[in-house]
Parts: C-alpha cells; structure tokens; sequence
C-alpha cells in the first residue's frame, strides 16, 4: 500500500457510540483519533428508532474523533447490528473460465456470485457472502484456489442478511453527517476481526458480543463463520433488574453495577486470613453514595439479581448452538466481549451454563491510542478498522466478500439528486 492511509469506523449501540480513526502503513494499524463512548439516543435494540437524534450522537462521536485525529473524515465503515439480522450457508458451481489454465481472481468472484444467488425476500440485503470452502475438480479443503488448475469450482459460503430498511436508515444518519458509509460491517464479524485468535477460528468457537440492547453471536469452525444471530437482550436488563430490585434510578443501577464488576476481583483477595468481622465487611457493599434506604447491601443480593439475568442470556445462546447442530463442534470454547463481557460473574455463569472453557475478549491487532480502546466495548470499533484494512489490502473493498456495493452507490446517487434540487 502506498504511504499512509486512513481508515475511520464507527460502532452504531444500543447505548453507545464509539468512533476510531486509523492511520494504515504497509506493517501496522495506528489508531489515531477516537470518540470514546458516546451515549446513544435514537437506536434501540440496535435499529435506528429516531434519525434525528441518532444523527446528532454519531456526529457528536466523529467530531471528537476528528478533531483527536487532526484529519478531515470523508468515509467510514459502520456496524450493523438488530434482531434482523440472519444467516444461511449457500453452495456455488462455475466452469473454469479458460478449460485447462489456471484459476483467477474472476472465476472466483464468479462462483461467489453464483452461491450468493439465495432465495430471500425482496425486503432484505445481503451483507456479507463470505467464501468458507472452495473444491476444486472435486478435491475439497481449499482455501485459496487462484493459480490452482481445474475445470471445475465450487465455494462453500456463509452469507449474512438483514433488512434492507433498517440498513437504510442507518446508511442515511450517516450520510446527513457527511459521511459516506464504505461498507457495513455485522458487529458479530467485526468483534471477531479484533478478538479471536487463528486457532481459535480453526477448531471452533462461538464470540459472543453482549451488547447495551442485543447480544451478537458468531459461530467460527474449519477458520470461517458458519452461523450469526443476534438476540433482542443485553447488558441494559441486568441494569433494569437491578433498579428494580433495589428500588433505585436506572442511572444509579447502571452505577452500581460497573462498581461492583471493578470491584469483583477485591472479594478474593487473602479472604483466607480475614477476621469474621473483616469477612462480613467485605461481604457488604457500599451503596451510601446513592441515597438508598439503606447504606450497604448484601453482595450475595447483587451478584443473584445479575446471575438470573446472565443465565438467561446463556441459555438463549445454548439454544442457538443447538439450533446451528453446533453442539460438541466447539473445543475452543466461547469468548465473550462487548460492554456487558465486564459485568460481574459473567465468566461462572457462562461456564455453568455453556459446559465449556471461556474467556473474555479485549481487542488487540492495533498500536497507537490503545488506552482509550483497550476494554472489550470496543471490540467492534478496533474490529471494523481491521475488516477494512482486510480489504484495502486485498483491493476487495465493496467487491464480492460484500453485498453492499451496489446499493451504497444507488443510495448515494439518490442523496446527490435529492440536494441538487435544494436551493
């Protein structure tokens, strides 16, 4: 690649929006301006439910961003992310274009357009067609057949779909910022660009993105994605239940929760040579700061009104699992990231109730500002970077591996029609 280049992303939450600006060389990611967590208003569960407001947080999210970067922000790529989002794996077949030569860059694009040729409804796109396989003349294991000779190739593909309403309104907040939208990116796959480790891909593991609203999942086997879902739950109701029950503001549940998961690894600590007083001091938790009945609450109160909710989201996962015919296919485990992966006793829920090993992701693959970016909330904003660098390297950006081009360039006309005709 020649010199520098620049790379933005923006991750559109339930309750927060972040942006990361990337300068790109040849041998590594620099991230160079970001947002930071910009409290979202006009999305829920993520679809866009107010485009003014939305609008107003992603702008709020770039400027800081910019500005932190010091360049201008023409283009972004942008997470999707909702319940709409679906997934099926697809076969394709295509002659070799020249019998007996090798296999190019075109055959392959062919066989990829062949298997994205789906049976969906008009009111849904295509976002990602993902090449898992390739056969060729029947020898199967292939993952890169350009320069190989053959007559016949086939491509196994996991495609990516969601509805294409709810892509264009999210496509048009961006756009009334001035931005154009590169590419949109499932914040399943864009999580796992910045998580999850080649081998990790290669024997099978299940990411999952806990989410303010939604909770993502992608299921990784043989190097590839082979099924994503996303689920109408996340971190938001385990701050709802906690208002509930202690009776207090949903700002001030939010709070205690984030306090009690930093404060998660203190419990532990020499509890071995603690005095019984000591013990039952620990066992309490401050809450005097915010003005409920009573000054401190049971641990054992707190940690349980969490659980149920955590063991609800797992048991949902468990039947998706199910569902995909995953089970027992998974030896790498599950790794869990977004902003609900902090939340406290996420990792002995997950493992009671998945029966596998976990951990919890933290991006990684990036150098420059990594403090402002190092938690696992910013999993997909660290993540888009790098699909894109993906891309840019691979000159594939809005080519096969998406099926976001053409309606990008149709939306974008529409826009320039509609404000030429303002005065």
């Amino acid at each position: 690649m020649p010199k520098e280049k620049f790379i933005t992303s923006i991750d559109i939450g339930s309750t927060k929006i972040s942006s990361a600006v990337a300068a790109v060389t040849d041998n590594k990611v620099s991230i160079i301006g970001v947002s930071g967590s910009v409290p979202s208003k006009g999305i829920s569960k993520g679809n866009v439910v107010d485009i003014d407001a939305a609008v107003e947080s992603i702008s709020s999210s770039l400027e800081r961003a910019e500005r932190m970067a010091g360049v201008s922000i023409s283009s972004a790529l942008v997470t999707i992310n909702g319940t709409h989002i679906e997934t099926q794996n697809s076969h394709g077949v295509v002659a070799v274009s020249h019998q007996g030569s090798e296999i190019s860059t075109e055959d392959v694009i062919r066989v990829t357009e062949a298997a994205q040729a789906v049976s969906i409804p008009s009111s849904r796109e295509i976002i990602h067609v993902i090449p898992r396989d390739f056969m060729v003349d029947s020898q199967a294991g292939i993952k890169d057949p350009i320069g190989m000779s053959g007559v016949r190739l086939e491509v196994e593909t996991n495609i990516i779909h969601g509805s294409s309403t709810a892509m264009k309104n999210l496509i048009k907040c961006v756009s009334q910022v001035g931005i154009q939208v590169d590419d949109l990116v499932y914040i399943g796959i864009a999580s796992a660009e910045s998580v999850l480790t080649d081998t990790e891909k290669e024997l099978g593991t299940v990411l999952v993105d806990i989410g303010g609203g939604t909770t993502s999942i992608v299921a990784f086997l043989e190097g590839s994605p082979i099924y994503s879902r996303v689920l109408p739950i996340g971190a938001r109701y385990i701050t709802n239940d906690l208002a509930i029950g202690l009776r207090t503001r949903l700002e001030d549940a939010e709070k205690i929760k984030i306090k009690l998961s930093n404060e998660k690894q203190e419990m532990f600590i020499q509890t071995a040579v603690l005095t019984n007083g000591d013990r039952k001091k620990m066992e309490e938790f401050d809450v005097s700061e915010f003005g409920l009945e009573s000054d401190t609450v049971h641990k054992k109160l707190l940690y349980e009104i969490i659980d149920a909710r955590l063991n609800e989201i797992f048991r949902l996962i468990v039947l998706e699992i199910n569902k995909a015919n995953l089970q027992g296919k998974l030896p790498a485990g599950l790794v869990v990231t977004g902003g609900g992966a902090l939340t406290a006793g996420v990792e002995k829920v997950a493992k009671a109730v998945m029966k596998m090993p976990v951990r919890v992701g933290f991006p990684r693959g990036v150098t420059g500002l990594i403090d402002e970016i190092q938690g696992p909330a910013y999993s997909a904003t660290v993540g888009a970077v790098l699909y894109g660098v993906g891309k840019m390297k691979s000159n594939t950006m809005l080519n096969f591996d998406t099926g976001r081009g053409k309606m990008n360039s149709v939306f974008s006309k529409i826009i320039e029609k509609l404000k030429s005709f303002l005065p």
